[in-house]
């Protein structure tokens, strides 16, 4: 059954593109866990189109749709210079947060199959930032 997620974010600076798709190879830093690292050669692919909504102040907010669901994708595909080399505000692992609840990182849309009446249910929330 397809699952669809739709998130928002807030991103450090300001991206210039309008949107596009980041297909990025990461895998779990063994030395630095959970943090995840680039890895072109021993990581797996994780896909994510994304969509500039709005710069202001120097910050971009933005609509991420995750293809695939790795660990950290969306964080990753902010920061790395790989992706749009920007992290999300209040990333305390790819960027400059300093503690819980900072992060500026909001699931917005949820849908999927019902697993007994195959019914499509959908669900949204908005983020308070």
């Amino acid at each position: 059954s397809k699952v669809t997620k739709r998130y928002i974010a807030i991103l450090d600076g300001e991206v210039d593109c309008d949107n596009g798709t980041i297909e990025l190879p990461f895998r779990v830093d063994i030395d630095n866990r959970p943090h995840q690292i680039y890895d072109p050669v021993h990581g797996k692919v994780g896909i994510t189109h994304w969509k500039k909504i709005l710069v202001k102040d120097g910050k971009t907010r933005i609509e991420f749709t995750p293809i695939t669901g790795r660990t950290h994708q969306l964080r990753v595909h902010s920061a790395s210079e790989h992706g749009l080399n920007i992290p999300i505000v209040g990333d305390p692992l790819y960027g400059t947060g300093t503690g819980p609840g900072m992060m500026k990182l909001h699931a917005c849309y949820l849908s999927f199959a019902h697993p007994e009446t195959g019914e499509t249910l959908e669900f949204n929330s908005e983020p308070l930032f």
